[in-house]
């Protein structure tokens, strides 16, 4: 009977062991989605100048998570990276930041995702005062004129809240 018993404990210890082995793999695969972390930090990434591609405010908080807005700027990296973006391996020296404002934020356990319409810009980081949510995305196909800009938390697209206000790239020569 005693014998049993352990038998039985080291077993389900086995299997619980290969789930959580399995689950962090997936979360680690999950996390290199975002290929922009591949070559440079993200802290870095956030920290350097933008040339501004687009942006609008409002007044009015849109949604549960009370959006006011987004800016997307144009970073040029301070070295090329090797990157897979649309599925190819390539060598970028730009990346797009897309800041979401609004908030408070919550911080919860599934993480911040920015969209633009269904495809993911990259997973979020908040600001120290909670009131912006930014993502680095390397694949500049994403931004397209009157594309919308939505906020979850985890990949789920039905739990997006989206801005009111759609892309307006400007042109070169625009007021910046």
């Amino acid at each position: 009977m005693k014998r049993s018993l352990v038998n039985r404990s080291v077993a389900i210890a086995m299997v619980l062991l290969s789930v959580l082995l399995a689950s962090s793999l997936a979360a680690l695969a999950q996390q290199n989605k975002n290929t922009a972390n591949k070559g440079l930090p993200m802290r870095e990434l956030i920290k350097l100048p933008g040339k501004l591609v687009s942006e609008a405010k409002t007044a009015q908080q849109s949604g549960e998570l009370k959006l006011t807005g987004y800016r997307v700027e144009e970073v040029q990296l301070p070295r090329n990276i090797r990157a897979e973006v649309r599925g190819q391996q390539v060598v970028v020296d730009r990346a797009w930041r897309v800041t979401i404002t609004g908030g408070p934020f919550p911080v919860r356990a599934m993480p911040a995702v920015i969209w633009i319409d269904d495809q993911i810009v990259g997973y979020g980081v908040e600001n120290e005062t909670l009131t912006q949510i930014t993502a680095i995305t390397l694949d500049n196909s994403l931004l397209r004129e009157g594309g919308v800009i939505s906020l979850s938390y985890g990949e789920n697209k039905e739990a997006r809240v989206q801005l009111p206000q759609r892309i307006q790239l400007k042109r070169e020569g625009e007021n910046q």
